[in-house]
């Protein structure tokens, strides 16, 4: 299919072949095509995909791509993502989630050159840490979205930090950083106003975050998850109650719920994800 695109198919600007079968040789494809192909958005999550090829296609594509997703991509290493920050310093979206071989000195360069990035995912990453975000966020001042999932080198300092310098700030999830507690919480509903999707899910977060996220962020949150944290049904409702936009809330290994009843006397749009 790859082959096919880059011969026939000059239009296409956006290719997402994530967990397919997709490999070195159809990336490949998409670099030496000779159509005008200008492709702006790459995901390649989960395939099996190696340096050259995707090398070649940064190069190929360096004039329109603002967004290259390789989540997974195991076999990727630091020299390749080197080449793409010197290659694209225009990037707006990446995703180096659960790439093995990323390292703190390629972190680190990476984010000091790509100053344009609205959304970057990073998750599982065992380099990242509060110092690593820090500088990361000192340089990244237009983030939107900022993805930590599972990074246990994440703390309440990060939260302070993302208060700090990005406190325009949409989109976060820090969901399995078990250092993550209700002072974070507070450091960044206080400094990040704006936020509109929260993820805090098997985080030290209790009464107090939730409290302090009803009072300070209702205005925008339109999804939360709390799952596997340890909130009463009273601020679970006083949250819904505060946030008339909210949407989405999970809540799933959360022990003390509130009736499905006293969730709608409250906030009638709001679809509660739950165990029974």
């Amino acid at each position: 299919m790859l082959p096919l695109i880059g011969q026939l198919c000059h239009h296409v600007t956006s290719v997402d072949v994530s967990w397919s079968g997709a490999t070195d040789t159809g990336v490949k494809a998409l670099s030496d095509c000779w159509s005008g192909l200008q492709l702006k958005s790459v995901v390649l999550n989960g395939c099996h995909v190696t340096d050259d090829p995707l090398i070649k296609l940064v190069i190929r594509h360096k004039e329109s791509l603002c967004r290259l997703e390789v989540f997974g991509c195991q076999f990727l290493t630091p020299s390749c993502l080197q080449t793409v920050y010197e290659t694209c310093p225009g990037l707006q979206h990446l995703n180096i989630g659960q790439l093995p071989k990323v390292d703190a000195d390629i972190l680190t360069a990476m984010t000091s050159r790509l100053k344009c990035l609205s959304s970057l995912n990073l998750t599982g990453l065992q380099v990242v840490t509060d110092a690593t975000l820090d500088t990361l966020l000192q340089n990244c001042v237009k983030l939107q979205s900022l993805t930590l999932s599972c990074c246990p080198g994440v703390s309440d300092l990060t939260l302070h930090s993302i208060s700090k310098h990005t406190p325009c700030i949409r989109s976060l999830d820090v969901s399995g950083c078990k250092a993550v507690t209700d002072a974070g919480v507070q450091a960044l509903a206080l400094g990040c106003r704006r936020l509109q999707k929260l993820d805090l899910s098997s985080t030290g977060t209790g009464n107090k975050g939730v409290n302090v996220l009803a009072n300070y962020c209702s205005e925008h949150l339109h999804t939360v998850k709390l799952s596997f944290c340890h909130i009463t049904s009273e601020n679970i409702l006083k949250l819904c109650r505060h946030c008339k936009r909210l949407k989405m809330l999970h809540l799933y290994g959360c022990v003390r719920l509130p009736a499905e009843r006293e969730i709608r006397e409250v906030n009638e749009t709001v679809k509660v994800y739950a165990l029974p």
